[in-house]
């Protein structure tokens, strides 16, 4: 199969990346930032695929690392030009309870959001 795409886009000049190319169960890829898994009665779900959960929780301490030599209203205003974008991208995943971004059980959600 990946012979004939390489035929086809060898004439739109075209190449197919082998590292991100595969014919697998989409439970085992990630795409775009999301990954699929099964829910009760065997339903297809979105989620955030655990390298995009990783890179923006690592994005955010980055941000509010204490060594950073900024006031709290800068990091806040940081937080708000990433936060809200994320969230947004995101929005499809079907585990909102999961997003560090959603309320928690206390009544609060993000402050900068």
């Amino acid at each position: 199969m990946l012979a004939g795409l390489r035929k086809l886009y060898a004439g739109l000049k075209l190449q197919v990346n082998q590292d991100k190319s595969a014919v697998d169960y989409a439970t085992r890829r990630d795409f775009l930032g999301y990954s699929f898994w099964v829910a009760a009665g065997k339903v297809v779900k979105l989620r955030v695929a655990s390298k995009a959960l990783g890179a923006m929780k690592e994005r955010v301490r980055g941000i509010t690392r204490r060594n950073g030599g900024r006031s709290l209203p800068r990091v806040t205003e940081e937080l708000k030009g990433y936060l809200p974008g994320w969230k947004e991208y995101f929005k499809q995943a079907d585990t909102p309870a999961s997003s560090p971004t959603s309320t928690s059980g206390s009544g609060t959600s993000c402050a900068a959001c």
